[in-house]
This record gives C-alpha cells, structure tokens and sequence, in this order.
C-alpha cells in the first residue's frame, strides 16, 4: 500500500476506535479475533495503536471494511455510518477527513481502498485498461450482492441470526483417514469419537485451504450432517464481507440445483447465468480467464448426474450438457487456472476420479468443547444448557450423535421443551426417544405457525406421508427430492402446511438459487426415523413394505427387517432398524407417550417386544458380521434390554472368571467397550477368546485400538485379511501389531501387506515371530517397505525359516531410498555369514535408517562377523544396537568388533554377544575397543561367554580407562569367582564410573563348559 494511504487510513482507523469506551474497546477486539486472522496473544494487551497496526498489516487496504463489519455487529451505527463516510472520502481522495486527519496526506488515490462491506479492490492480473477494471469490480460486486443474503442461520428460540455469529469453528482434517466402510454413518462416528483420541491429524482451518498460490482442488469429506455445507456457507460469506482470501470470483453450484438442469445443453456462460443471472457482462470480461477463480459444488453425494471424464471439454462457448461441463471444470479442462472444491458424504465420493484432487480434507463435526459451546450458544440460559450437557455426556449414544451439529440442534430443542415448560417427565435416553419427541414437537408446533388448526388426523396423515416418503427414497438412497417426488406420495408441494413449523425443522423446503422448489429432510437420520414410523404403520396394518408381502403381526416385519439389514454390506439400515424396534418400546401398550397419542395405532403388545428381544439376542449369536452384530445390541439397548451386556460386565468384573468367552458374550463385550468412556490403547485377544471367531467379533474394538496383540490365538491367514481391512480401515489408530506364533504362513502375510501398502496404513510395529513362513514372505515386506506412505518402523519376522535367499530378497526393501525401517529381528531364521554380507550392504547405504539388529541365533560364526563389520565400520551406519546372541562365535569376532568400537564416527551403543564361546581371550581382545577413547558403548552383554576373573579383571581395567559410557553390564552365566565379581563392584561403586547395573549371577564352575548354557540349571 502507498505509504500516503497507509497513513490516512490508520488515522481514519485510530480515530474511529479512540470513540469507544473500555469495555467496547475490548469487545471489539474479540470480534476481531472472531475474524481468525489475528490471534488474541497479539491482540489482548494491545492499545488503540496496536490494534490499528494490526489490522493494517493484515487486512490491508481491507481493514475499513473489516472495522465497519464489526461496528455494525455491535450495533455501533452512528460510528459506523462516520466511518463509512471518512472511508468514502479516502476512496475519492478528498483530503479533509475527521479532524483534518488526512489533511497534509497530499490526498488518496480513488482505487487504494476499500471499505464497505460487499466491495472489493480489484486484483490487478496484468495489465488491464480502467473500462475493464471497472466492469470487474461491477461484476464482483453484484455476485457478492447475490450471495449475501442467501445463508441464515435457524435457532428455536431466536429466530434468524448471522450466520458468523452461529458458526463454531468445525474440526477439519488434511488427508481422509480411511478406506472403504462398511458402517453406517452413524456407526463409524462412534468409531471417530473413540479413535479421535489417539489418532492425532493436522487441522485444516477454512481460511487456509485457497490461501497460497498454488492452484488448489479440493475434496471434502463428511457424513451427513456433520457441517459440510456449513463450512461452504460461512467460508463464502467471510469472501462477501471481504474477511476471507485474495479470489475474484466465487462460484458456488449446488448439485441438488444441478440436478434440475441436466438433460439440457448449455454452454459454460449460459449456465452459469441460469444461476447468476446478474452477470450477463461476465463473457465480455477480456480478463475473465486470468482471474483467480473458485468454483464450489457442494453435495456431490445428491448428484443425479452422470459425470462423464473421459468427455470432457475445453471451449467455454461450446454446449454440452450439465454433466459434461461439471466434469470438465473439475477434471481442469474447461478452466484450467481455476481453484475447485467439491463437497460430498464418504459414500459419494468415488464418482470423481482420486487423481483430480492435490488435497483431501474431512469434516469431523464437533468434539466434546465444541459441542458444550453449541449448547451455551443454543440454549436460553447456562443453567440449562448444563442441564444437557450433563444429561448427554451421562447417555453415551446421545453423546456420540452429539458429534453431529444436526443432532445438537435436535437435541437443544427437545430438552428446551421439557425445561422451558417446566415438564416433570423423564428426558429421552435413547434415540429413538429422542426423535420421537422431536417429531411430536415440531407437529404441536404447527397449530401456532400455521394459518388454522390442524385436527389431530391431518397432523398423523402428515407424517406418515412424510414417512412414506422417506421409506420410499431411503431404500433408493435418496436425500434430495422435487415437486414430483412429493406428488407421487400424496404430499401437497404448495400447501401451506410445508411452510409451517414442520418445513423448517423436519422437513426442509427451499427455493432454489433458479426460483425451482427443492426438498430435503434436515437430516438423514430424520429420514431414517420416519422412514421407521412409515414400515410400523404398515406392519400393524398387516403389509410389509420391506418385501410387499402380507404378514401375521408386526412380529414378523421385526424379523424381516432385521434380517434384511444383517445382509447389508454397507450398514445402511442400520439405523432405520433401531428406530424400528425401539418404536417397539416409545408406543408399547405399558407407557402413555406422546407420540402413541398422535399415533395410537402403533401400539405393540407386550408379547411381541418379549419375542423380538428373544429373537435379536439368538441372532447375536449366529454367524453375522461383526459390525451388524454390533447394530443388534443398539437394537437391544433401544427396547429397553441389556441383560447380555450386564453379564458379560458381570463377567470382567468378577475374580474368578475362567474359559473362552462365547461368540455372542465376544460380541456384547465389543459393544461394552465401543459404548464405554474407556481409553483403549490396547487389545488382547487372549484374554477373551483364542481364535478367528473371537478375533472376528471383536474387531470393532480391535479398529479402535492403538496396540493389538494376537499372539498365539491359533490363527490362520484368514485373520490376515481382517487386519489387512482394519489397516484400511476409516480412522484406525493401530500403530502396533503382534500376530507372533500363529500359522499364517505366507499366503497370510500376502493377505497383510495389501493393508500394510494402503496409503491410510499407519502401523509402525509389526512382529510376526513363529509364523511359518519362508522366504516369499521376505519379498512381499520388501515392497512393503519400498512404499512412499509406509510408515513401517519395526519388523520382527524372527522364528522362520527365511535363510539366506530370503534375507536377500529383504534387503532389497532394506536398501530402497524410502524405506523407513529402524529396528529388524532375524534371530533363528537359519542365516548363514551371505546374511551378514547383504546387511553389511544395507548398514553402508546413505539413506538407511536402521538403528537396531538382531540376528540371533544363527549359524553366522567369525566370518559373518567379519562381513558385517565392514558396514559397521562404514561412516554411513546409524546402527546403534546389534544382537549376536549365539551365533557360534570365538575370539576372533571380539577382535573385530574392537576395531568397531574404536571407530571416529561408530554410533553403536548396545551391544550382545552373550552365549558365544568368547571365553577371557575375546573378553582381552573386546576390552582393547572399550578402551578406546572413541568408545561410547552403553550396554554390554557377554552371558554365557566362558568368562572368568581373568576375563572380569580385563573388563575392570577397561573400566577405569575409558569410565564415561558404559552403563550396564551383563555378565550372568559365567564363573567369575568372588575376586572378578570384587574388581567389577568396585568399578561400580566407583563415581567416577557411569557403570549403573552389573549382572553376575547364576555363576560357578559349571557355566565353563562350552555351547549354550544361560538356561541351564545348577
């Protein structure tokens, strides 16, 4: 900015603010912070100065604007209306403003500023004449005007409210974390909330995303609900104030609005001016191609289009059709320069190639404080909004739909009823309960809306339209809907109850951005729900929607509709089903509800709930999938029954509880779990059940779990390919995996590393000790390990018969430039000194990480020491421990691993050689490297080495010459006598010596006898 500007606006900007008192002064400042581009550590204890600099230096030429935004917040209009005019004599360059501040500026260039809110000073993209600058800042001034006043906010109990005042900031995550699901939405956040409490992921604040100068495109992720659209709405209301990114124009398209247009031709103005009709001057903009461009589709996920991309299309005048020209902006075609965003639920999002996106993002909705905050903001009082925060943290599946703003708002709603009157009824701890109070409300509501009242029959008539409605297109998987879908349900579209209270809170109806009608639940579980209430109408009047058949008693469409979502392989009547059943219990002839009132039809007796139960609790013990068994014991919980889960609580909580659980108590145990506050950092299978039918029921605890041990649970390859999926899975926190002493062989780790190469694989930890498997399994880890995203760290594939050809096939992953590997354990895999050789080969390679080496038990003997030394010798080696613990060892290698030791740049700090024939001359010849003032060995372990007081006597000099490292020292299994022992305690008392821990135990006459001895008795 011209320093002559800069000047004249800060004083107009100083001016303004020394009007107000201290307490506005501060709350301005918040408001200001509220803007998310200036901390409150910067802002807290700055003065009038500070804060003008501040914003200056920020916002720029924008800053007026900025400042007239919030003093209109406040409510400050005579200052802003002086602002505003002081603005516009800046912008015109006149040189008196208040107090003949800017009289001496030498006056202000007319295009420098900007402040009211809704214009914007033109980027300049070149070298642009004035006319054509001039009809830019039109054009970007009208669509601003079009957009501005299309979102508000709703709140129960105030009416309309901006939308920046409502918006909580939403927890938006860089990168998607998960593959393909097989829950239901409503599943995989409980999933989420537990996860979310290990899994750390860099948040994405919205004014980031479109910031830099990289061409951005965009794809972001939610389920439904969880605020995706939100975020559009305020991320393109910051841009009409002027508080949100350096864009010229921003374009959002709704694929719901799409939808409308799509079996026509247009080209690529004349359909963007079926939406911005204002803009007919656009296509005679010269620079049009050259300004930064956002185009935003929100909703993919409601998209009717058949987005074509091997179609696509480069001249902006040619007509294709809406799905042609949609495709081809996204696939970069149309408009190459152009930033791109797209919006969409998990489910959708495979209709748009992968490749056309540089960064995924995902909407997580609210955590625990967001979610306290929403009920502060949305409540009439504290009082009451503590009220529901506790009740909702104390009821574990409300707590977990609370991640969902949507179910926040319908919660706020339904407890504000019951406080604001006064109700001495019991609050909703179910789901069902709570949509069931939900519905009734916003029908009662209707009478003080709507132009007459309703009679109790066109009230229970308009609901189970609704619900046919949404049965109907919930089994299509439909959530958009338009004047026909309405029509072919009986559902009046211009009738004036639409309008009512149950539009806006149930059932939403919306003009679309073309004048065209549009159609929508609020949320997809209302969906779910009246869909629910629709199938039990039918059921007592003995019809089954789910299979058009007669039946006996809605006995039967219970099992019908359970047995159908047990097929699902996507969950996706999962929770239409809880509903169903728990409508059981809201309308059961034992309780007088509110809904059974409206709907006493409904009422199902009680021998009918009992036989349901009965048959949900038989169904938990069949054969299902584990997520859909987890969707029974919800179902149970909906009717009112938890025995299962009380006796297997009883179960973990009782001393004397022994044996393998059974199938279904596996199942009832992971749904204890998932619905507890428990941390679970860790899993082991051992304790429950000990095979693949155990490992299968509870692998939705094992997909939220940090550390999962199966070790010696009598496992097959099968259970290779359930962890490969949870490796894939959506949030999965697994960073550490024991599958050691199982019969996986190598077919098993195939299975594995399809998981082990997913991009969203983020395990570090894998031992596969004992698993029967052979050199083919070497191969596979190796491309494992040459993987861009492996995050592998530590593998232990000790305990099989991998030998030399394996190891081979091994270090090829070992060797690659983004291999990752710090820690290997080979010990016992029949190695030979060609082993050493390949490591040696590894350790040299500048970019090897591996820190640690175990090759144990192996047949290497003196030469392989040899080979091995010549990469531990190597400047490049970072290994800093290695294990050689009985590998038919003498002398010789002591003498080399001296040389080792006495290396300038040798990182080695841990060191075993126990149970070698080393006997006190490789001790002598090991103590001329601990001497060594390069020497910085921390640990030593030489058990079972034939080892005397003459050997101690070595160790004890080596001691007192080089005292400044070596920490513990390991000499059990030896017969060092009572003076060895004496020469090294004395070391070890000594303060000049870092000695900490010595061993000697388990020593005498007998531990001289040479081969493997530690484990011998006396």
């Amino acid at each position: 900015m011209d320093p002559a500007v800069d000047a004249a606006l800060k004083e107009v900007l100083r001016n303004t603010l020394d009007n107000l008192t201290g307490g506005d002064f501060k709350r301005f400042k918040h408001y200001l912070w509220d803007q998310g581009q200036i901390s409150w550590r910067q802002l807290e204890k700055a003065d009038t100065d500070d804060t003008v600099d501040l914003m200056v230096q920020v916002y720029t030429s924008g800053a007026g604007g900025i400042m007239l935004s919030i003093l209109q917040k406040m409510n400050h209009n005579q200052l802003a209306e002086c602002l505003e005019r002081d603005l516009g004599r800046l912008r015109a360059g006149e040189g008196g403003v208040v107090h003949g501040a800017a009289a001496h500026s030498g006056g202000v260039k007319p295009s420098a500023l900007s402040g009211r809110v809704g214009e914007t000073s033109v980027p300049q993209h070149g070298g642009g004449d004035a006319q054509t600058d001039a009809m830019k800042k039109s054009l970007i001034w009208k669509l601003k005007r079009r957009l501005k006043n299309r979102f508000s906010v709703i709140r129960h109990e105030t009416g309309e409210c901006k939308l920046q005042d409502a918006y909580i900031e939403l927890y938006i995550v860089e990168g998607r974390t998960g593959g393909v699901s097989t829950e239901h939405e409503v599943s995989a956040i409980s999933m989420r909330q537990i996860g979310s409490r290990q899994t750390l992921a860099k948040q994405k604040h919205l004014d980031d995303m479109f910031s830099g100068e990289d061409l951005m495109t965009v794809l972001t992720l939610g389920i439904a609900g969880v605020g995706k659209t939100f975020a559009v709405q305020k991320f393109v209301t910051d841009w009409v104030e002027n508080t949100s990114h350096n864009i010229d124009f921003v374009f959002l398209l709704l694929f719901r609005e799409l939808n409308i247009k799509k079996e026509k031709g247009y080209s690529f103005f004349d359909l963007l001016l079926k939406y911005y009709p204002d803009l007919k001057e656009l296509r005679k903009l010269p620079e049009f191609t050259e300004c930064k461009l956002l185009f935003i589709f929100d909703g993919l996920d409601e998209s009717r289009l058949q987005l074509d991309f091997d179609e696509c299309i480069s001249e902006l005048d040619k007509e294709s059709s809406v799905s042609t020209l949609v495709a081809s902006l996204i696939a970069g075609q149309l408009l190459p320069s152009a930033h791109i965003w797209v919006t969409t639920r998990p489910a959708a999002a495979n209709l748009i190639p992968r490749d056309y996106f540089n960064l995924l993002t995902e909407v997580r909705g609210f955590n625990d404080p967001q979610k306290c905050e929403f009920f502060q903001k949305n409540m009439s009082s504290p009082e009451k909004a503590n009220t529901v925060i506790i009740h909702v943290t104390k009821n574990r599946s409300l707590h977990i739909m609370c991640h969902i703003p949507v179910f926040c708002h319908i919660i706020s709603i339904v407890l504000g009823d019951i406080l604001d009157n006064q109700r001495e009824e019991e609050p909703p701890k179910t789901l069902t309960e709570v949509y069931a109070s939900f519905s009734v409300h916003q029908i009662n509501k209707m009478n003080r809306k709507y132009s007459r009242q309703m009679e109790a029959e066109e009230k229970r008539q308009l609901l189970l339209k609704l619900g046919r409605l949404a049965f109907k297109h919930l089994e299509e998987g439909t959530l958009v809907f338009y004047e026909r879908d309405l029509q072919e349900c009986d559902i009046d579209a211009k009738s004036g109850v639409l309008e009512s209270g149950v539009c806006t809170q149930i059932f939403k109806a919306e003009n679309s951005i073309t004048d065209e009608r549009i159609f929508s639940f609020v949320h997809l579980s209302v969906q779910e729900f009246l869909a629910a209430l629709y199938a039990l109408n039918e059921g007592v009047n003995g019809n089954n929607p789910l299979t058009t058949e007669e039946i006996s008693s809605v006995s039967d469409l219970y099992k019908s509709a359970v047995e159908k979502a047990l097929q699902s392989p996507n969950g996706h009547l999962d929770l239409f089903v809880r509903f169903l059943l728990g409508l059981a219990s809201v309308v059961s002839q034992r309780v007088e509800s509110p809904l059974r009132k409206l709907l006493p039809q409904l009422a199902v007796a009680e021998e009918i709930i009992e036989s349901t139960v009965d048959y949900i609790k038989w169904q938990t013990g069949r054969n299902n999938s584990a997520e859909r068994t987890i969707n029974l014991f919800h179902c149970l919980n909906e009717l009112g029954d938890n025995s299962l889960v009380e006796e297997i609580s009883r179960y973990r909580n009782s001393t004397d509880g022994e044996g393998e659980l059974t199938p279904g108590q596996c199942s009832a145990l992971a749904y204890l779990l998932l619905m507890s506050a428990e941390d679970l950092e860790e899993f082991d299978l051992k304790k429950y059940r000990r095979s693949e039918v155990g490992l299968h029921r509870m692998l939705p605890v094992v997909k939220i779990s940090r550390r999962v041990w199966l070790k010696h649970c009598h496992l097959s390859k099968a259970s290779c390919d359930m962890m490969a999926s949870v490796l894939q899975g959506t949030s999965s926190p697994l960073r550490e995996l024991d599958m050691s002493d199982n019969d996986l062989q190598d077919e098993g780790v195939e299975l594995l590393c399809v998981g082990l190469r997913h991009p969203q694989c983020k395990l570090q930890t894998l031992r596969l000790k004992q698993c029967h498997l052979s050199k083919a399994s070497c191969d596979r880890m190796a491309s494992v390990l040459q993987g861009t995203s492996s995050p592998l760290r530590e593998l232990d594939m000790s305990d099989n018969d991998l030998q030399d050809e394996g190891v081979e096939l091994l270090c090829v992953g070992l060797r690659h430039p983004q291999c990752k590997l710090q820690t290997l354990r080979l010990d016992w895999c029949h190695l030979s000194k060609a082993s050493c050789d390949m490591m040696a080969s590894v350790l040299q390679g500048t970019s090897s990480p591996l820190r640690e080496l175990d090759m144990s038990d192996n047949d290497l003997q003196d030469e392989g020491v040899e080979l091995l030394c010549v990469g531990l010798r190597h400047p490049q080696c970072k290994l800093q421990t290695l294990r050689l613990n009985q590998c038919h060892l003498s002398k010789a290698s002591c003498d080399m691993m001296a040389s080792v030791l006495q290396g300038t740049s040798s990182p080695l700090r841990e060191l075993d050689m126990s149970d070698n024939d080393l006997q006190d001359e490789g001790v002598e010849l090991l103590c001329v490297g601990l001497r060594h003032p390069q020497c910085k060995l921390e640990t030593l372990r030489l058990s079972g080495c034939q080892i005397t007081h003459k050997g101690c006597s070595f160790l004890a000099s080596a001691l007192k010459s080089n005292p400044s490292y070596l920490k513990e020292l390991e000499l059990s299994y030896n017969h060092p006598g009572d003076s060895g022992v004496r020469e090294l305690t004395d070391r070890l008392n000594d303060p000049k010596c870092k000695l900490e821990t010595l061993r000697c135990d388990h020593g005498g006459e007998c531990r001289l006898k040479p081969g493997p001895r530690k484990c011998e008795s006396f």
